[in-house]
């Protein structure tokens, strides 16, 4: 599969283009680093940060949704209608600022550190995610302290399900995508046991 940053494209997988990536970093603090990346590397994080930006929830919805198996649906959550932030109405002819330039930070993070969301591929062992386990002792008395995920009750491998694993790795992003974004990010409960 080719880069392709179609503005509502079938086959499209990214929200912007390599001109509008490396235009971004130009007068940033990171631009050194950006630019230290060859093209093929800049696009493969691109593609990487727009799934992940694909896994969070949007206001409105889809410009070409899919409606049945012989049109072309837009590939990509994003354009998109009916949702508007900070006085900026969505619009089908263009990707607001803030989710390009979310893009755009993401992808220098994941070209950086490829396995910062998902991890290193192939596995292994270690602590699972999501239980922390400590317990305090006095006398007969012992407290076991076990913190589960907002909504969960044992042990699996999410940290808070209802958060998108890009925001719980980058929290930042929850603030540059703003009122786009229906994001949750519950914190977690603690369950107390005491034996005596």
């Amino acid at each position: 599969m080719a880069f392709d940053a179609t503005l509502g494209g079938s086959t499209a997988n990214s929200y912007v283009d390599l001109i509008y990536a490396d235009d971004y970093f130009v007068l940033s603090p990171y631009a050194a680093q950006w630019t230290a990346f060859a093209d093929d590397a800049k696009e493969i994080a691109l593609v990487q940060a727009c799934s992940a930006l694909e896994t969070i929830d949007y206001a409105g919805s889809r410009c070409n949704p899919s409606t049945d198996d012989t049109d072309s649906p837009q590939a990509l959550a994003w354009p998109r209608s009916g949702a508007s932030c900070d006085g900026v109405q969505a619009s089908c002819a263009a990707i607001p600022k803030a989710i390009k330039d979310s893009q755009c930070l993401l992808a220098l993070n994941l070209a950086t550190n490829p396995d910062a969301i998902s991890g290193p591929i192939g596995g292994g062992g270690g602590v699972t995610a999501g239980t922390y386990v400590s317990s305090k002792k006095l006398g007969d008395l012992q407290i076991d302290y076990a913190a589960f995920p907002s909504g969960e009750s044992s042990n699996n491998d999410c940290v808070d399900c209802s958060t998108p694993g890009v925001i719980a790795t980058y929290p930042w992003l929850k603030g540059m995508l703003s009122c786009w974004a229906d994001i949750s990010t519950s914190t977690s409960k603690v369950l107390l046991r005491v034996r005596s």
